[in-house]
């Protein structure tokens, strides 16, 4: 298996526990691939921030313990392969050039300047804009002590390749400036990118696509010479920021196929699948590494997300259940009322009626405006002549007086005048009293008239609005039979000039429509005797109904008496046959679990002596070719010892026959 891409085949999804990170430092998935997990160590120890505070509670190990991430390999080569395996987004950045490089938004690096919260928010601007101020303390010597610090901390611990001095970190010289630069950014965007002839305009390029905070602070001339007193300040809070995203890269990831399912949201696509997939893959793993029979973990972590995923199950389906108690009620209440749309039916027939009413009434009231124009034009044409009448009598007096101041007067003359001036103005006075006395007795009685008037016009409305009522005046009622040739249509014009007309119309309203009226009325009061003695007759029939209703009600409490009675014992019978069932359940339920454990013993039993056998058989495979080994073994030597019993049987008979020829030679 290769351990440098780690897959729900091993662990369940997940290579260690992953740590808290902000939302605005976790990486989306990237079009070219999911995340692979990281096999570099969690954290460092202690790292301190760059505002000089300790971040070892922050960033606490998680996995392998220790000050600097010495367990890394040493070779270049195997750095290299490790830093692209340990990112969160895949290895996204290395899929485009150097010069042409484009990181996808999804991938960008947030800021590294810290907050209260647990992880870090980014500072820098939604699009680049060269008016942003840098809030870094650059100049301070305890800012530049925690940067160098953070760069060299992290160098050593990735085993920069490169020699670091006292002076690397403090004025360094252009060559090695790039050097280290490229190595974090090949560390952190792609390790095997080119890079161009100009080194200013390619980093130039990775800031901006890094979201750099503080890119009014890097410009050409300083990357030209990096360790001049002015620009190393601004340079080295630049390698700091690097290195930093270096150090929490590693563990920034948002896959959800990293993310255990026990972690997942209950509504992720398919997350029971994903459970039991879980589940299976770390069992199986337990199992084939230890021969584990029981995994007690495993399945208490597969209760508690199944418990977890019917809690919310329980709760949304208690939730349609009141729903649907609160929709039953209104249905109910909905049923239960008068249906609204016979109510506005009635209403609307009431409107329609007391429309028709109001335009016959506008119709009375438009004719009536009418006439008062035609007072108040008449009225008009009186006071015009009254003024005109006034101009000629001013204009006449005039003149008698320029007549009287020509004439040449004796005192005696002067004297009578006088004498009969006052006279005339006595009597003058007097009709001017009596004027008045009459104007004021015709002001009263014109205001008796006008209050006659209006009581007039009160009872005449009455009288239209009952004659409408019961149809003397409404063409589409039925009116009397006795009085369809009447007329009961008062059109009055109390402002006429004539008063003959206003009399005409009381000898009709006093003679014609007051006996028609009566008649009417003498009618209305037949019709309503005899309706009267029907209701009689009526309420008559209605108590002889509600006799028998009374009888009926009687025999129906009896019949109910009865019914309770056998309902009664049809729920004692329920009650018993009800205790019956229990008791047959709870013996069935209590054989099911006897045949579920007799069950389970027989399958643990099998599956027991199936090991045994497998276990036997493969010791007697084993058994069988050791025997077949050793008689191979036995053969090959009892073929030697017989070759060298041949051998020294021949030797023998030869030296034998060797003697035996010495011997009769001799």
């Amino acid at each position: 298996m290769d351990f440098r891409r780690q897959t729900l085949a091993s662990n369940g999804g997940s290579s260690h526990p992953q740590p808290l990170v902000p939302s605005s430092a976790v990486k989306k998935v990237g079009r070219l691939g999911p995340a692979r997990q990281s096999l570099a160590p969690s954290q460092i120890q202690s790292r301190t921030s760059i505002l000089g505070v300790s971040n070892s509670q922050e960033n606490a190990p998680h996995g392998m313990m220790g000050s600097k991430k010495s367990t890394i390999p040493g070779k270049m080569g195997d750095r290299d392969q490790l830093m692209s395996a340990s990112r969160g987004d895949g290895g996204i950045y290395g899929r485009t050039p150097q010069m042409n490089r484009g990181i996808p938004g999804s991938v960008r690096r947030s800021s590294v300047f810290t907050s209260n919260s647990q992880g870090r928010t980014s500072m820098a601007p939604g699009v680049y804009s060269t008016a942003y101020k840098d809030p870094r303390p650059l100049r301070d010597k305890v800012f530049q002590a925690n940067c160098m610090r953070n760069v060299n901390e992290y160098l050593i611990s990735v085993r920069y390749p490169l020699p670091l001095t006292a002076k690397t970190l403090t004025s360094p010289t252009a060559k090695e400036f790039q050097s280290i630069f490229k190595f974090l950014v090949n560390d952190l965007v792609d390790p095997g990118a080119a890079w161009g002839k100009k080194f200013e305009d390619d980093t130039l390029s990775i800031l901006k696509d890094l979201k750099y905070p503080g890119m009014d602070s890097v410009s050409k001339t300083a990357l030209t010479a990096p360790g001049a007193p002015q620009s190393w300040p601004n340079m080295l809070a630049m390698l700091n920021w690097l290195a930093l995203d270096n150090w929490d890269d590693p563990e920034v990831i948002s896959d959800p196929l990293m993310i255990p399912a026990t972690e997942l949201p209950l509504d992720y696509p398919n997350l029971d699948d994903r459970l039991l997939w879980d589940f299976a893959a770390k069992t199986y793993s337990q199992w084939f590494d230890g021969e584990a029979e029981e995994f007690e973990e495993a399945e208490q972590e597969l209760e508690h997300a199944y418990d977890r995923m019917a809690s919310a199950t329980v709760a949304e389906c208690e939730k349609l259940e009141r729903e649907i108690q609160k929709r039953d009620v209104e249905i109910q209440q909905l049923h239960a009322q008068e249906p609204p749309l016979k109510k506005l039916e009635d209403e609307y027939v009431q409107l329609m009626s007391d429309k028709n009413k109001f335009i016959s009434f506008l119709d009375q009231q438009g004719q009536k405006m009418e006439k008062i124009r035609l007072r108040i034009s008449k009225v008009k044409e009186a006071v015009i002549n009254q003024e005109a009448e006034l101009e000629a009598r001013q204009s006449e007096l005039a003149r008698i007086e320029q007549a009287v101041a020509a004439q040449n007067l004796t005192p005696d003359e002067v004297q009578r005048m006088n004498h009969e001036r006052d006279s005339l103005t006595r009597s003058l006075e007097d009709l001017r009293n009596k004027i008045s006395e009459a104007s004021q007795f015709a002001y009263d009685q014109e205001m008796v008239v006008t209050k006659s008037m209006d009581r007039f016009e009160g009872l005449l409305t009455d009288y239209n609005s009952l004659a409408h009522q019961i149809g003397l005046l409404d063409s589409s009622l039925d009116a009397p039979s006795l009085a369809a040739d009447v007329n009961y249509n008062l059109d009055v014009d109390l402002g006429a000039e004539e008063l003959e007309e206003v009399k005409a119309v009381g000898v009709r309203m006093r003679s014609i429509i007051w006996q028609a009226l009566q008649t009417c009325r003498e009618t209305f009061r037949q019709e309503a005797l005899g309706l009267g003695n029907g209701t009689i007759a009526l309420e008559d029939e209605f108590d002889k109904l509600g006799q028998s209703v009374e009888r009926q009600k009687e025999e129906v409490g009896n019949l109910e008496v009865r019914l309770k009675i056998v309902h009664n014992q049809a729920e004692d019978a329920q009650s018993q046959i009800a205790s019956e069932n229990s008791d047959t359940n709870k013996i069935i339920t209590q054989l099911e679990t006897e045949v579920t454990n007799m069950l389970a013993a027989s399958q643990q039993g099998v599956l027991s002596t199936q090991s045994q056998l497998e276990s036997t058989r493969i010791a007697f495979k084993e058994l069988r070719h050791k025997t077949a080994l050793f008689q191979d073994s036995v053969v090959a030597e009892v073929g030697e010892h017989i070759d060298a019993i041949i051998k020294a049987k021949e030797h023998t008979a030869n030296s034998l026959k060797s003697i035996r020829a010495l011997a009769e030679t001799q």
